[in-house]
C-alpha cells in the first residue's frame, strides 16, 4: 500500500500560520508585478475560483481578482516545513520519498499491526500533520503510485481517498485523461482526435491497439488506465539530483549580479547536499536566455565533493562557457548530480586547509539552520545583499 500525501496550498497555508487576517481572502503567493517580472508561485482556494493558478503571471492573476492579496515568498519558512512534514512522513515508514517541497509518497507495506488499515492510517497521517503543523493535507491511498497519486488529487482539499485493491480500473474509468500524471494539454488533444477523452476509454482500447497506435507512450498509457503501471519508490536516500533555479525580475546581462546569483543557488544546492550528508560528482549547470533559449552544460568530477568554493568554481566555468550571446538572459540554474555518500579521501599536505574550510562551513550551516539560509552569505553573494 502507498501513500500519497500532498499539502493543501502549502505556502499560503505557512503565509496564514504568519499571518491569520489573511485566512478567507483569495492569496496569492509571489512577487508583486510592481516591482518586477512574477508568477503565481501557489495560490488559495478562494483566489482559484477566479482562475488565479499556479505559474501563472502575477499581472493577470491580479486582472482577474482584483482583490488578490500578494505576499512575497519565503522559501526558509517552506524549507523549514517540508523537513518537519519529512519527518512525519518517516515516522510511519522509512521508505519516503518525497516528490517536491510538499508532497510525498510513503510506503505502507507490511505497517498494518502498527497503524491499522488503509484508511485508519491515512487518518493517522493527516491527525498527525495538522497536529505537528497546523497545516492540512490531503492523502491518496493506493497499490501503485501512480493510482494514489491521482486519488489525493480526487480527494482535495483535506480529504483521504482509498482505493483497494483490483478496483483501480473502476476508479480511474470515469475520470478526463488528463488525471494521468504526464498527460499534457498536446497528449490529451492526440488522445481526443482518436476518440479517447476518459481513462475507461483507454482501458477498453486494449494494450495491443494502444502500443500499436501511439508505441511505448500508448502501453504505458494502458497500463496506467488499468491501475497497474508500477514505478519503483525511490527513498531520500536514494535521491540522484539536487538543484535549484530562478528567475530573474528583470533580463540581465550584468556578470557580476549573474555570479551573485550563481554563488547563492550553489550554496544553496550545498547546503542541501551537506544536510543529507552526500556529495556529488557532477555538476550541471542551466541558462535561459530572454528569447527562451536554454542552453545546459555538465562536467564530472574526478573525486566526489559537496564544498560550496569548489563546486561554485566549477558551475562558474560552466555557465560562463554557455554564455556565448550578447542577450539579456531570463532564468539561470545549478544542480548536483551522481550522488554518493560524503566521504572523502584527502591528500595528506592539503588535509589541514581541507579541514580548516569544512570547519568554516558547518559553522556557516549551523547558524542557518538556527536563523535561516539569509543570515550568513558568502563569497559572491555577498553583492546581494546591496540589491535587497
Amino acid at each position: 500500500m502507498i501513500a500519497h500525501v500532498d499539502m493543501d496550498c502549502f505556502f499560503v497555508a505557512l503565509e496564514r500560520l504568519k499571518d491569520p487576517s489573511l485566512k478567507g481572502k483569495p492569496v496569492a503567493v509571489g512577487v508583486d508585478p510592481e516591482i518586477g517580472r512574477s508568477v503565481v508561485t501557489s495560490a488559495s482556494y478562494e483566489a482559484r475560483k477566479f482562475g488565479v493558478r499556479s505559474a501563472m503571471p502575477m499581472a493577470v492573476a491580479i486582472r482577474r481578482c482584483p482583490e488578490l492579496v500578494v505576499v512575497p515568498t519565503d522559501f526558509d519558512l517552506y524549507n523549514h516545513y517540508h523537513f518537519k512534514v519529512k519527518e512525519i512522513f518517516q515516522s510511519f515508514s522509512p521508505m519516503v520519498e518525497m516528490t517536491s517541497i510538499d508532497e510525498g509518497y510513503i510506503d505502507l507495506s507490511g505497517t498494518e499491526r502498527l497503524w491499522g488499515g488503509p484508511m485508519e492510517t491515512g487518518e493517522r497521517i493527516r491527525w498527525t500533520v495538522k497536529q505537528m503543523t497546523q497545516l492540512d493535507c490531503t492523502v491518496g491511498m493506493a497499490r501503485t503510485k501512480l493510482t494514489a497519486k491521482i486519488a489525493s488529487s480526487e480527494a482535495k482539499p483535506n480529504g483521504l481517498l482509498w482505493v483497494p485493491m483490483e478496483t483501480e480500473a473502476y476508479f480511474l474509468a470515469p475520470l478526463p485523461v488528463k488525471v494521468i500524471p504526464g498527460v499534457g494539454a498536446k497528449t490529451a488533444t492526440l488522445l481526443k482526435s482518436f476518440g479517447l477523452e476518459q481513462v475507461g476509454q483507454i482501458a477498453a482500447a486494449g494494450e495491443l491497439l494502444m502500443e500499436s497506435t501511439l508505441g511505448t507512450t500508448g502501453r504505458w498509457l494502458w497500463y496506467a488506465s488499468m491501475g497497474k503501471y508500477e514505478s519503483e519508490l525511490l527513498p531520500e536516500w536514494e535521491r540522484k539530483s539536487i538543484s535549484k533555479e530562478t528567475t530573474f525580475r528583470t533580463d540581465t546581462t550584468d556578470p557580476q549580479y549573474i555570479t551573485a546569483v550563481l554563488h547563492m543557488l550553489t550554496e544553496k544546492v550545498c547546503w542541501r547536499l551537506r544536510k543529507e550528508q552526500k556529495a556529488a560528482r557532477t555538476v550541471s549547470v542551466k541558462l535561459r536566455y530572454e528569447d527562451f533559449d536554454t542552453i545546459d552544460r555538465s562536467r564530472t568530477l574526478s573525486q566526489p565533493e559537496s564544498r560550496d568554493p569548489s563546486l561554485f568554481s566549477v558551475a562558474k566555468e560552466l555557465m560562463f562557457s554557455a554564455i556565448t550571446r550578447r542577450v539579456g538572459i531570463r532564468l539561470i540554474g545549478v544542480g548536483l548530480s551522481n550522488l554518493i555518500g560524503s566521504g572523502r579521501q584527502t591528500n595528506l599536505f592539503d588535509e589541514g586547509e581541507w579541514i580548516k574550510g569544512w570547519h568554516r562551513l558547518e559553522a556557516i550551516d549551523k547558524a542557518r539552520s538556527r536563523f535561516g539560509f539569509n543570515a550568513v552569505l558568502a563569497g559572491e553573494a555577498i553583492r546581494l545583499a546591496k540589491k535587497r
